[in-house]
């Protein structure tokens, strides 16, 4: 039995993930309404949000439930991102997203 007070391990894992949305709807938020990172780097609009919600840890099938599209359409986005960004995986994605967001 926990002890009043203490959150239990779902209750965490639920605050995490309500925290990574919270930083990804940010991410998003400065991506797409700075136009000249977006155009700078070629990205569209679907390949910002699919970004920023590999920022937010989502997985293909997630982000694809998220934007109402199959897996298989967001690898197909990634691997646009990734060539665009000059970087092979989903995390460099993400930190470059990071990085570039924090320089603005």
């Amino acid at each position: 039995m926990r002890q009043p007070g203490t959150a239990s391990d779902q209750e965490k894992l639920i605050r995490r993930l309500n925290e990574a949305e919270v930083e990804a709807n940010m991410i998003s938020n400065r991506w797409v309404y700075d136009n000249s990172v977006c155009k700078r780097h070629g990205l569209t609009r679907r390949e910002v949000e699919v970004l920023t919600w590999v920022a937010g840890g989502k997985s293909n099938t997630e982000i694809g439930l998220i934007l109402g599209t199959s897996p298989r359409t967001v690898g197909k986005h990634l691997e646009h991102i990734f060539e665009k960004l000059g970087v092979e995986t989903r995390t460099a994605a993400a930190v470059r997203a990071l990085a570039l967001t924090s320089s603005q």
